[in-house]
């Protein structure tokens, strides 16, 4: 998520022109990625899905067209950095100090802050400062996403070398079976002990290197080298298959929330390498590529609410349980307002925090 912060120029020697509409998909992701935790509180418990009467229409339609959220930022990262022009060396050190420095900062932060204000004791502190040499620890389980980036970035700068030579028909092919991976956790409901060559000693199915959200970094780089649509074309088919990937998206969440309260079935149709995500991708990726306000005084501000981003991810986390525990719970509004409320709350509060902390000294290891 901290590739939008600058120009796509970090790994090249003469400035360009910056890609605006990144900026304004950033800007949407990580609201996108507020209002999803949000609704968690409205139907996620510990360790089972718990969601009251009433709700399961908020809950379906509402966080359903919003799990497209992660696979764009990925997309940013795909549309800006391969193919790789650095050193591999050069590459892995601006992209690791950028996000690593304040990703260790806000999990170790996650992992202390509660003993201090009494809701965990030092013994449980102890654990979840252990479990981050392995781990993210439950409460920050949003820090998953930059253990997921480091993998696509350690990949790039071995990938770069065969998309700058590979052709569109072959870009298509490898795009085509990562699309039929995709399938792979709905198979494995029909087929529980695997499928394509899958059992318990060899999860390595004949797809599996296809699979994964390096699917997204290929996919942005088709996008910006093959595909050259204008603005009426993007939004009519991206609005189609936007429609598409959220139907059958809304679908699968409500069958699945009525036949069963585990997580891991529940959220099966959330996940972002699934056929249906990719579609909900795919269509808001090729709106907001369509975004082209004139307005400077928007677009600077847009901007600078991209800058802040990655800190507003690492950081949102406390504000979700604090706006609704102390502020949005005790007015007792109906549902869809209630998380409007709390996203708007914790929009808010994180990017106040992270713009303060972007004036102290250092502030780039706080918030990237």
């Amino acid at each position: 998520m901290n590739d939008l912060k600058t120009s796509p120029t970090i790994d090249q020697a003469k400035p360009v022109q910056r890609i605006e509409f990144l900026d304004y998909l950033r800007v949407i992701s990580i609201t996108m990625v507020l209002m999803v935790h949000a609704i968690e509180l409205f139907y996620l418990a510990v360790d089972h899905v718990s969601i009251k009467p009433g709700d399961e229409f908020w809950v379906t339609y509402m966080s359903s067209p919003l799990r497209a959220c992660v696979p764009l930022f990925v997309m940013a990262s795909g549309y800006l950095l391969v193919p790789v022009k650095a050193s591999s060396k050069e590459f892995y050190t601006k992209r690791f100090t950028r996000i690593l420095v304040p990703f260790a900062v806000w999990s170790v932060l996650y992992a202390v802050v509660p003993y201090f204000f009494g809701a965990d004791t030092f013994a449980v502190m102890q654990t979840k400062l252990t479990t981050l040499l392995h781990n993210f620890n439950l409460e920050s389980g949003h820090l998953w996403f930059i253990y997921m980036l480091v993998g696509v970035y350690l990949f790039l700068p071995i990938i770069s070398p065969w998309l700058k030579s590979a052709s569109k028909r072959f870009i298509e092919f490898y795009l085509v079976l990562w699309f039929l991976s995709s399938f792979h956790h709905y198979l494995k409901l029909a087929f529980p002990d695997g499928v394509f060559g899958e059992v318990f000693w060899n999860e390595f199915h004949s797809l599996w290197y296809f699979s994964g959200h390096l699917g997204f970094v290929v996919l942005a780089f088709y996008f910006r080298k093959f595909v050259h649509l204008n603005h009426k074309q993007s939004r009519i088919i991206g609005l189609i298959i936007f429609g598409i990937g959220y139907a059958i998206t809304a679908i699968l969440f409500g069958h699945f929330v009525s036949q069963t309260k585990e997580i891991y079935l529940v959220e099966m149709a959330w996940r972002f390498c699934t056929p249906n995500v990719i579609l909900m991708t795919i269509g808001l990726f090729m709106l907001i590529r369509t975004i082209n306000i004139k307005n400077e005084k928007v677009y600077s501000v847009v901007k600078e609410l991209s800058r802040l981003s990655y800190g507003v991810y690492l950081s949102h986390l406390f504000f979700v349980g604090l706006s609704w525990t102390y502020i949005v719970q005790p007015l007792g509004y109906s549902t869809p307002i209630s998380i409007l409320l709390v996203t708007i709350l914790t929009w808010v509060a994180s990017n106040v925090l992270v713009k303060i902390l972007s004036y102290l000294p250092k502030s780039k290891y706080f918030i990237g």
